[in-house]
């Protein structure tokens, strides 16, 4: 990638924060007040909204909130749940599941470098 290319990357990515994320959010981010649950699904929500424009903060949030990460897929778990109760959804194996995390760790090593995950 070029250094202009860079820039713009770095460039975008500021204005989507600045303009797509309230301040508490912003804050939060940038560790100037403590990071909660509520503000941590709503800035998961936002950059699912954003798309590929909001990923690598989308995959830092991942990354550095393991926990709020847990209780966020458990409240989509359960949404899904209660909205498709009629519908069996198979349970995946041990290794279906560690076969899944492994394919994302290294989609995300590819993405961000070896030292990301």
């Amino acid at each position: 990638m070029h250094e202009g290319e860079k820039i713009n990357k770095r460039l975008c990515k500021f204005f989507i924060e600045i303009f797509e994320f309230t301040d508490e959010q912003l804050a939060a981010i940038d560790c100037q007040i403590p990071m909660t649950q509520e503000i941590y699904d709503s800035i998961l929500d936002c950059c699912m909204e954003l798309g590929t424009a909001a990923d690598d903060l989308f995959y830092r949030m991942l990354l550095e909130y393991p926990d709020f990460l847990s209780v966020y897929a458990q409240k989509i778990e359960d949404e899904v749940n209660e909205k498709y109760a009629d519908i069996d959804i198979p349970e995946s194996s041990p290794e279906e599941l560690d076969a899944g995390w492994e394919d994302l760790c290294q989609r995300i090593r590819e993405k961000y470098g070896e030292d990301a995950i």
